[in-house]
């Protein structure tokens, strides 16, 4: 399966499994991809979602060109747009956070993958790019948009214009990844973040995931400080915020239900 996923309590593993290509995503891929995220924001007993890459060589080297040059019908690319996207390749509209466990190579599709992703780990041999001014087409699932505004913009307008890949130092150093750790701990570095995410209220976390992205990508100041105002008061009302209130006075872990 181009796609294997796996749940451990309450946090869902997703890995792109081609080691062989790479992890260059497919039809077969983008399907079972689009599927997996799904279940992911279906499943209320799922908080936190994993996505990495099997292998020790690349998270994912974008869209399977050979295939798609071998026959049209392969590139799902063009029928993404057709379905007006239907079928995700990013946890976009999830506000669920999600980690990019980066084992490698992450180049065109994969970096959009990863930019899609709240957090990103990454290993030293991991390299990141656009690719696409080298093939002669535009940059898309999001790169030129989210780039743009996650690093400095002269360095977004690098990495776009040139297709130039950075190494993971460099990633690191502006912003692009959170952190950079050794090949052996990154899974693990990945699940001790999630588990510690698991912990905290998950009505909050998704409220304020949606405020950062909505009200700071997509609204004018004041807009996303009353969306901000408006979830406060939401999430006020809940019982995981007067547990977190009754947890803090009785000096102990609290239990959040999610409601």
């Amino acid at each position: 399966m181009p796609i294997d996923t796996s749940r451990s309590g309450r946090v869902f593993v997703i890995t792109l499994n081609r080691p062989e290509a790479m992890n260059a995503i497919d039809p077969v891929m983008f399907e079972q991809l689009g599927a997996a995220w799904d279940e992911f924001e279906r499943d209320d007993d799922l908080h936190v979602a994993i996505v990495t890459g099997a292998g020790d060589k690349a998270f994912c080297a974008g869209r399977d060109l050979v295939k798609s040059v071998e026959d049209s019908a392969n590139d799902w690319s063009t029928s993404r747009d057709r379905q007006s996207g239907a079928i995700r390749l990013t946890p976009e509209g999830i506000w669920k956070p999600v980690i990019a466990a980066i084992n490698g190579h992450c180049l065109a599709a994969g970096l959009a993958l990863a930019l899609g992703c709240d957090l990103r780990i990454a290993t030293p041999n991991a390299t990141f790019g656009t690719m696409a001014a080298k093939r002669g087409i535009v940059a898309g699932g999001g790169q030129t948009q989210r780039l743009a505004r996650y690093i400095p913009f002269g360095k977004a307008m690098e990495m776009i214009l040139f297709g130039d890949r950075i190494d993971a130092e460099e990633a690191y150093r502006i912003g692009l990844v959170n952190t950079v750790v050794p090949r052996e701990k990154l899974i693990d570095t990945a699940m001790e973040w999630a588990e510690r995410l698991c912990a905290n209220g998950p009505l909050a976390i998704r409220a304020m995931k949606r405020a950062a992205y909505e009200g700071g990508f997509g609204m004018h100041f004041r807009d996303g400080m009353r969306l901000e105002a408006q979830l406060y008061s939401e999430i006020m009302q809940t019982e995981d915020a007067a547990e977190g209130a009754r947890a803090f006075a009785e000096k102990r872990p609290p239990q959040f239900k999610g409601r």
